[in-house]
């Protein structure tokens, strides 16, 4: 199985072009499948090697939490304690009852998910103007990295430690991770494999798009600032199959506490990456600081960890007893390290757990994925929207290829053909050039590509009635022309989220981002609460805001999201 394993690592990094990364499989006794690939630096032409590190990003939540159960169980902090009471200067919208240590554990606060301007713990929350979900406390699961630095800031002060220091002292050392250090800084610059990125980061990349060495960041954040070598994951991940066991026998957590980790969950968790051949999780829920699954019955602990140019993902399956450590250089914007670890899972857990053991086929993630039943399918056949000029632009979507269960798909625009492929959340992508710089999304019935709403023709009637900036919507012209000032290019120098577009769509804004590790991966509507400010998405629930300066000259020159100012782009 170890060499299918192999050939499924290599088969996703070559579909996906994965710069480079390492893979390490643990039972409770020691490594059962280890595999170095790629480059760690492709410049100078150096392959991955066992002493390379990489950053795994939010994966060093579980390392925070360890140490706030610890705390906990000493007595220093309180599950039920408001953050508020052990930060007294944190600004009054963080002084809530209800955003307490178990619900920062559990995302479960009501808290944005990140503050992108800002590199020091202590300057994002003093700045914090934001606001805080008003449902009901501990019902809405909202992953937040803010929440969790809080919680950093929560255990430095009731220690008088920093938490790289106590993340080094309380799991590091006890459990001989000594190629792993608990903030990034200059003086490990030199073992860390390089970390690269899209060069165009303003529209969707594909397979094959250049690449460049990604921006280098200093970190020591509680949210997500570890680094190390895939062993040592692997070492870290052995310690959840033996519920908090060191090695030597000594709990790096307790029995009891590690049981709260995995038992007292949000009502929710993370999105699982569905790929075939990989059996899927029948269910998730955020637990304290790691994600709680359920798969074919099983017990399965995982997180994922996206960086400035490294991708991580780790899974421990308690009931199997087989761990799963997956660290790349990949930019972490998409699921690449999941992908690999729930394959190599799926291989080496199949014989011991009576799974069913398939082989995942990563071309057929990318050309298939997405594509679904043909008999019938509603995305194929020709569709509209309107133009500028008012002259109807036209697709065509086709089967390229059908075989057993599935088929590749084609677009087709004006005298372009290129094969549908489809990025992780099951968007389309496409190489024509007319059509680059945003995805394709289906929703049901018909295309929406921007600001376009392509509608099928029916070739027995007229053309549909135009859509997107169309007569056809709700909103009347004054109100678009408001809109619009809105709309446009904007662009930050923060590497976490470097850029977006607001576009208009039958009438409703609508943010979309090509990519960025802090960027959602889905369109996002944008919902007015107040002249130039609204909520980023639909469900009133959500914290995140944007808002946008008066115009000057009939265009808002910059917006503020959260706190991150974006000034409008001078390429559109």
């Amino acid at each position: 199985m170890t060499d299918i394993a192999r050939d499924t690592v290599e088969a996703i990094a070559r579909s996906w072009a994965v710069p480079g990364g390492s893979v390490v499989a643990a039972d409770r006794t020691g490594v059962v499948f280890e595999h170095h690939f790629g480059f760690a630096d492709l410049g100078a032409g150096i392959p991955v090697r066992p002493h390379h590190r990489f950053e795994i990003g939010s994966i060093s939540k579980i390392f925070t939490s360890t140490v706030i159960l610890r705390l906990v169980r000493e007595g220093r902090l309180r599950f039920d304690q408001p953050i508020g009471e052990v930060l007294p200067w944190a600004p009054a919208a963080l002084h809530g009852r209800a955003i307490t240590i178990e619900r920062l554990l559990t995302h479960t606060a009501g808290l944005l998910q990140s503050v992108d301007a800002l590199p020091d713990e202590v300057g994002q929350v003093a700045s914090f103007a934001g606001t805080v979900s008003d449902a009901s406390p501990g019902t809405f699961f909202h992953y937040s990295n803010l929440g969790f630095i809080l919680l950093g800031l929560a255990a430095a002060r009731v220690t008088d430690r920093t938490m790289p220091d106590l993340v080094r002292e309380r799991i590091l050392e006890p459990l001989g991770m000594r190629d792993t250090v608990s903030a990034v800084t200059h003086d490990h610059h030199a073992r860390l494999a390089r970390g690269y990125q899209p060069l165009r980061d303003d529209r969707p990349w594909i397979p094959g798009d250049p690449l460049i060495p990604a921006p280098w960041l200093e970190v020591a954040g509680s949210d997500g600032s570890v680094a190390g070598t895939s062993r040592d994951l692997a070492r870290f991940g052995r310690m959840l199959l033996s519920r908090g066991a060191a090695g030597s026998g000594t709990p790096v957590i307790d029995p009891e506490s590690f049981e709260a980790m995995i038992s007292r969950v949000a009502p929710e968790g993370e999105e699982t990456l569905v790929l075939p051949g990989v059996e899927p999780s029948e269910s998730s829920a955020y637990g304290f600081g790691v994600n709680v699954e359920r798969t074919a019955g099983r017990s399965v602990l995982t997180h994922g960890g996206g960086m400035v140019g490294y991708a991580s993902f780790l899974l421990a399956d308690l009931t199997a007893g087989v761990t799963v450590a997956v660290v790349t250089n990949a930019n972490g914007d998409g699921p690449v390290a999941e992908a690999i670890a729930r394959s190599v899972a799926a291989q080496l857990i199949a014989p011991v757990a009576g799974a069913a053991g398939g082989t995942p086929d990563p071309q057929r993630w990318i050309v298939a994925a997405g594509a679904g039943s043909l008999d019938p399918d509603a995305r194929l056949g020709v569709f509209e929207a309107a133009g500028p000029t008012g002259v109807p632009l036209r697709i065509e979507v086709a089967v390229a290829e059908q075989r057993a269960e599935t088929a590749t798909l084609k677009i087709i625009s004006g005298s372009e053909t290129s094969p549908l492929l489809w990025n992780w959340n099951g968007r389309a992508l496409t190489r024509l050039s007319s059509l680059r710089r945003f995805p394709l999304t289906f929703d049901g019935s018909q295309w929406l590509w921007g600001p376009r709403v392509y509608r099928r023709v029916d070739e027995s009637s007229a053309h549909p009635a135009p859509s997107g900036d169309a007569s056809d919507s709700p909103t009347g012209d004054a109100e678009r022309e408001r809109l619009r000032t809105f709309c446009g290019h904007y662009r930050t120098y923060s590497p976490w989220f470097t850029n977006f577009r607001i576009v208009l769509r039958g009438g409703a804004l609508v943010l979309i981002a090509s990519g960025g590790v802090e960027a959602p991966g889905d369109d996002v509507e944008l919902v007015e609460l107040a002249s130039g400010t609204f909520r980023l998405g639909a469900d009133p629930r959500l914290p995140e805001r944007i808002t946008f300066a008066p115009p000057v000259d009939g265009l808002s020159p910059w917006a503020d999201r959260d706190g991150c100012r974006y000034s409008r782009s001078f390429t559109g």
